[in-house]
């Protein structure tokens, strides 16, 4: 077994549980050369969990260290558990909108996407990391296929890695992502909270431009919501940096902007770094306001926004 738990390198001894029934089968590694045989628990983030058949011995293994029928196996396995997990979700309206592909609603006076894998219907004890992308000024994310730079935390080998609920609201033509506006957004993500398997120590703020001004903005007006905040190519008000101090924030912006200045994001890092907050800055050197694609395509920026609690 310590051979397996080696060549796998990544299996946790968690606990000891008495014996529950379930199926026994043989698990296998990439290469084939060791096996297992356990009872399937559950999967999660890219991990399966397995009960040693013997001694009861509780294991979370990464799938990618398993054998190809072994993660065609869970992935069947979790296709049967989101079915039933629908059929007991019929009452729920936002459990409908988790299906693994970007669905269109609305919510408070405003439109927004949403997207989630399947899996996510059901109750889990800790909940899923919520995610929420504010679009910038003239940004349609409703008629595209995939809303905008979005898109980046619902790709395959992103997602695989951190699953999480996501959504982008559409601000109304020739409005901002405040007043009424940032209100209906934290009215929606009460909605989810309250009707979905949200996480409420990791919900997660970012933005665009315009939304980088709405990220600012409702971090300081919602500071015990958002365990981090995200600005891209934004600004905000100095004088309110001290509200939300304690949110773990890291900033970009192009030294070049020619829409945004970059002062804006330099005098909100000013202020943040003299509250003492946890902040992070990156500023591209010979950036100009067209950024998001390459700040949101780090693999860095999602490794480190998925670490972060409240």
């Amino acid at each position: 077994m310590k051979a397996l738990l080696t060549v796998i390198g990544c299996a946790l001894l968690t606990l000891t549980l008495p014996g529950l029934a379930a199926e026994s089968r043989e698990w296998k590694t990439a290469d084939g050369g060791k096996t297992i045989q356990a009872e399937y628990v559950s999967a999660k983030d890219g991990k399966v969990t397995i009960r040693r058949s013997d001694n009861r011995k509780i294991f979370t293994i990464a799938l990618d260290t398993l054998s190809q029928a072994d993660r065609e196996w869970v992935a069947k396995q979790l296709e049967a558990e989101s079915e039933e997990a629908a059929k007991s979700d019929k009452s729920n309206p936002f459990a409908k909108l988790l299906s693994g592909e970007w669905q269109k609603t609305e919510g408070h006076g405003l439109s927004y996407r949403i997207f989630g894998a399947r899996k996510l219907r059901g109750a889990d004890e800790t909940g899923y990391p919520l995610v929420i992308y504010l679009h910038g000024r003239g940004g349609d994310v409703m008629t595209p296929e995939q809303p905008g730079e979005a898109k980046t935390f619902s790709q395959e080998e992103n997602y695989r890695k951190r699953e999480c609920i996501i959504i982008a609201p559409q601000c109304p033509k020739d409005a901002s992502w405040d007043g009424k506006n940032s209100e209906a957004v934290v009215e929606i993500i009460g909605d989810l909270v309250k009707n979905l398997a949200v996480d409420k120590k990791r919900i997660y703020l970012t933005g665009y431009s315009m939304g980088g001004y709405g990220t600012f903005h409702l971090l300081g007006q919602e500071p015990r919501l958002f365990a981090a905040g995200v600005p891209i190519a934004g600004g905000g008000d100095p004088n309110r940096a001290e509200s939300f101090k304690n949110v773990p924030t890291w900033v970009f912006h192009g030294a070049k902007d020619p829409t945004v200045n970059v002062d804006q994001s330099r005098k909100m890092v000013e202020a943040l770094r003299k509250a003492r907050a946890e902040v992070k800055y990156t500023e591209y050197e010979e950036g100009d306001h067209g950024i998001a694609g390459k700040v949101y395509a780090d693999p860095e920026l999602h490794e480190w926004l998925f670490k972060q609690h409240r």
